[in-house]
């Protein structure tokens, strides 16, 4: 009898958004993030728990590929729905359209060196700040994109003011697809603001305040401070 040949060898689990547990609505789909021979992404829709499993199960990618989801069926397409893929189309999804800086790196090129939170990772790539670690934010599912649309546009508006990070690169979803995020600079040793940075916050958002800004949130966690042995430098962050 002939081995059973292992299928999905090409696919690289990405992502997932599950339903809650506890919710009852037959209608919220699990989506999932694929990426094929390692440039082509795929959003594939199922059935609520048709694949089980938790989106916080770091076994969940392992047994989604090789024991649940059925070969991906060849073809130009980045969408799908059920299992049995008897449907698959060619989606247009929302994009980052402030298009500002003339680099723009591929999602695929960047090693993960650390996870932050969520969808913000420090990463590195050989092509790109000579090799130094960045902080990567991308919106992992379109719906996310809205989010990173107003952010983009806010670093583009502090451009070379020396208020936040160093924005560095947008990034595309695979050669030359639609923007999801961007690359900002990581700034290494960094603490969040104290009581002690009282003085240095408010003179932070003075400089914002001057450019015609407002940061909408001054928790401390949204001031950035780096001691050194004769001065303390403080940058701002944006959240999406």
């Amino acid at each position: 009898m002939d081995a059973v040949k292992p299928t999905n060898t090409n696919v690289r689990f990405l992502a997932c958004s599950l339903p809650c547990p506890e919710d009852d609505a037959e209608q919220d789909d699990g989506w999932y993030r694929f990426l094929v021979d390692g440039k082509h992404v795929k959003y594939v829709a199922t059935y609520p728990k048709a694949l089980g499993g938790d989106a916080l199960d770091r076994s969940l990618a392992q047994i989604v590929l090789g024991e649940l989801l059925p070969a991906l069926p060849p073809g130009d397409w980045n969408s799908g729905h059920k299992v049995t893929f008897v449907e698959t189309w060619t989606e247009v999804y929302a994009a980052v359209e402030t298009l500002w800086c003339p680099v723009s790196v591929n999602e695929v090129d960047f090693k993960q060196v650390q996870n932050l939170k969520g969808n913000v990772l420090v990463v590195t790539n050989p092509f790109m700040n000579v090799g130094i670690p960045v902080v990567v934010k991308i919106a992992t599912w379109p719906w996310g994109i809205p989010y990173l649309e107003a952010e983009t546009t806010a670093y583009r508006a502090i451009c070379d003011t020396g208020v936040g990070p160093r924005f560095l690169a947008h990034i595309t979803e695979g050669i030359n697809g639609r923007v999801i995020g961007f690359a900002m600079e990581w700034i290494p040793n960094a603490r969040a603001a104290g009581p002690g940075d009282l003085e240095a916050c408010k003179e932070a958002l003075g400089r914002l305040h001057a450019l015609g800004f407002i940061l909408g949130d001054i928790n401390n966690f949204n001031f950035l401070v780096r001691d050194g042995a004769r001065h303390k430098s403080l940058k701002m962050k944006w959240t999406g």
